[in-house]
């Protein structure tokens, strides 16, 4: 086949909005069937067994540390607006209350963010939005002291994830910081999409058939230690801190502070 360069970006566009929308579809499938253990998987709370108040403690002590870490580098941490991406039902969102005077949920399944919306204790300061696209554009420039996400971007295809950092970078405040957690060496799921069939109906009964055997199992997937540095650095961004963060598994995983620079 010759080198067609306005095909190859199409596929790969296409290749990119597919995975997206698999995530989609697997994480809304994930919240219909059993979504607090699909943001917390223990395995003895599989099968709609979370305690709700126990699920919810979790979240605040799970921030209770996180800030404390974050808190140690930065003394004054600015309180203001946070952005937690990857939100699910909202169980960091509602400990992030107790620390930021505004609190913004962000997540690509509907039904995890009604949920949240259900739960939540702080409705004047805590938001959640639907967002099923590969970019933070739902915001502007420059909104948020603070960035923070914990096991969700390793559940993201990793083509997605470079797009998503360079958007926290974008979206954070000058001087604001960004904190998450992501595995740097993991084993991803192989995806596969075969784009272009014949005709419209071939086209369209493949998209009916994928949508409904699609299996409800989550992946995981890293990003190389390396590749997060260069991508944020590239980005006007520094590192404050990396450190080894289990949330993972048995995979190497770590939690990244970075700070945004006052000025380009």
């Amino acid at each position: 086949m010759r080198f067609d360069p306005v095909r190859d970006l199409l596929t790969i566009r296409l290749s990119i909005h597919m995975r997206l929308w698999h995530t989609k579809t697997v994480w809304e499938k994930l919240a219909r069937q059993d979504p607090y253990w699909a943001v917390l998987t223990d395995p003895a709370k599989k099968g709609n067994r979370w305690d709700l108040a126990e699920f919810f403690a979790t979240g605040r002590k799970t921030v209770e540390l996180d800030i404390a870490a974050i808190s140690a580098v930065v003394p004054e941490l600015p309180r203001g607006r946070v952005l937690d991406f990857g939100c699910g039902v909202g169980r960091l969102s509602q400990g992030l209350a107790a620390h930021f005077e505004q609190v913004d949920g962000v997540d690509i399944a509907e039904p995890m963010i009604e949920l949240a919306r259900e739960h939540n204790q702080f409705k004047e300061r805590v938001t959640y939005h639907l967002n099923p696209k590969g970019d933070l554009s739902l915001f502007p420039d420059d909104h948020f002291q603070l960035i923070y996400s914990v096991i969700s971007l390793q559940h993201i295809p990793s083509v997605l994830i470079p797009g998503y950092l360079e958007e926290f970078a974008r979206v954070c405040r000058p001087g604001g910081l960004i904190f998450f957690q992501l595995p740097s060496q993991a084993q991803p799921t192989q995806f596969r999409f075969s784009w272009y069939p014949p005709t419209l109906w071939m086209r369209v009964k493949r998209y009916i058939l994928t949508k409904t055997t699609i299996r409800a199992e989550m992946t995981m997937n890293s990003l190389k230690k390396e590749r997060v540095l260069a991508i944020l650095a590239q980005n006007n961004v520094k590192s404050l801190q990396i450190a080894p963060y289990h949330a993972a598994g048995d995979l190497e995983s770590f939690s990244y502070l970075f700070q945004k620079g006052s000025c380009r």
